[in-house]
């Protein structure tokens, strides 16, 4: 009985640690398989097939691959490869990794809309061009007018207030924005009016962004 205890116990530690993959990178895809970095080991899944370490590959196009890791779903790409990290505590954790330019970009989804984002925490607030905005279906009607000054000068913006805006597991909501009036930024700024509202820390080279609630 003490031996078949010993080895229940040992088989149950390895379904826990199999069950719960601590880094997830997308590396490639290939048509209707992807390729994936779980905790340091390359994997090939296929759509619908399950890694050792319980990471599920729901579904995958040409621009993504949709995975399941711990009962969390995360759409990741080649340009936000990093899946987000669930703490005990459900906390979601986001980890970027800087382009060769030492920028962090990842994908954002805004009133349920995705679009690609670049960190900066000299922005006080998220910041759109005005395409980007229309193709957000953002209601500049309801927005406040203002100036803002750019490189080229004085320019007209607006200021607005975002339901929602998620980045892997981390959810914001009423979040300040700004829509300037042209093509300026050409990708839209993760200013502060997110930023301070996660915790955010520089580690190993990686950004982190921890949801607070």
């Amino acid at each position: 009985m003490k031996t078949f205890a010993a080895i229940l116990t040992v088989m149950l530690a390895i379904a826990a640690q199999a069950a719960m993959a601590q880094d997830v990178r997308l590396k490639a895809i290939f048509g209707s398989s992807a390729m994936f970095e779980i905790d340091g080991k390359q994997r090939l899944l296929k759509s619908g097939k399950t890694s050792p370490e319980g990471v599920q590959l729901v579904s995958v196009t040409s621009d993504y691959a949709l995975v399941k890791i711990n009962g969390h779903q995360q759409r990741l790409t080649l340009a936000a490869p990093v899946a987000a990290s669930y703490a005990t505590a459900e906390k979601a954790e986001v980890r970027l990794v800087p382009d060769s330019r030492g920028h962090y970009s990842t994908t954002a989804w805004v009133n349920g809309r995705q679009i690609p984002v670049m960190v900066d925490t000299g922005a006080t607030s998220i910041a759109f061009n005005y395409p980007t905005a229309r193709k957000l279906g953002l209601d500049l009607t309801r927005a406040q007018p203002m100036t803002v000054s750019t490189a080229s000068g004085v320019e007209k913006a607006y200021r607005l207030q975002l339901d929602r805006v998620t980045i892997g597991g981390i959810t914001v909501h009423n979040v300040e924005a700004t829509v300037l009036g042209n093509d300026f930024p050409q990708i839209t700024l993760l200013g502060n009016s997110f930023l301070s509202r996660v915790d955010m820390q520089q580690r190993d080279g990686l950004l982190l962004l921890r949801a607070r609630n």
